[in-house]
């Protein structure tokens, strides 16, 4: 009897081993079917979060333009509206500059009439001296250049006709030469 009870205590642990082992075959299908779609969810998922990051971006750059658009107008009047208070602010300086310019001119003319007179003589001396300078250097120049030209143009002229007799005198030492033959064959005859 303890050999039947252990045997059928045998095949009752054999057929839950086996039961077992089907669970688990079976739960190990479902964990790959499970992880298949977890993997295919978590693909979808990264896809769906790329395009809403995406589309999140574009909207963030549209949002920008709109706003950029709509705060442009409200810069440029504030700016407008600080420019002219400003325009305003330098006016009202330049005039009470102006007067007090004009009070200290009229008190210091005198002197200053004087320092400026000096002064413009003195710029007067500078200037007729320079000019002085500068036109006596522009006459030696014209004048150096004038007497280059004449020179080039009768040395050349020297030239010319030295050809010119260099030429007549081949020609006579030709002619020469030639009668000096007619003479000699005359002579030879």
């Amino acid at each position: 009897m303890a050999g039947l009870q252990d045997s059928e205590n045998f095949e009752a642990r054999i057929q839950r081993a086996q039961e077992n082992f089907k669970i688990i075959s079976e739960l190990r299908e479902k964990l790959e079917i499970l992880t298949e779609h977890v993997t295919s969810r978590k693909e979808a998922l990264e896809e769906e979060i790329e395009e809403q990051l995406h589309q999140a971006i574009r909207d963030s750059k549209d949002c920008l333009e709109r706003i950029q658009e709509n705060i442009d107008p409200k810069l440029e009047k504030v700016i407008r509206e600080k420019l002219g208070e400003i325009d305003q602010k330098m006016d009202v300086l330049k005039r009470d500059g102006l007067d007090a310019v004009r009070e200290e001119i009229q008190k210091e003319v005198p002197a200053m009439t004087k320092k400026v007179l000096w002064d413009l003589d003195q710029v007067v001396v500078e200037k007729v001296q320079l000019v002085k300078k500068e036109l006596q250097a522009k006459l030696e120049e014209a004048a150096e250049a004038k007497v280059q030209a004449g020179l080039a143009s009768q040395r050349q002229a020297l030239e010319e006709q030295g050809k010119r007799l260099m030429t007549l005198g081949l020609f006579g030492i030709a002619l020469g030469a030639f009668a000096l033959a007619l003479v000699f064959i005359a002579l030879v005859r």
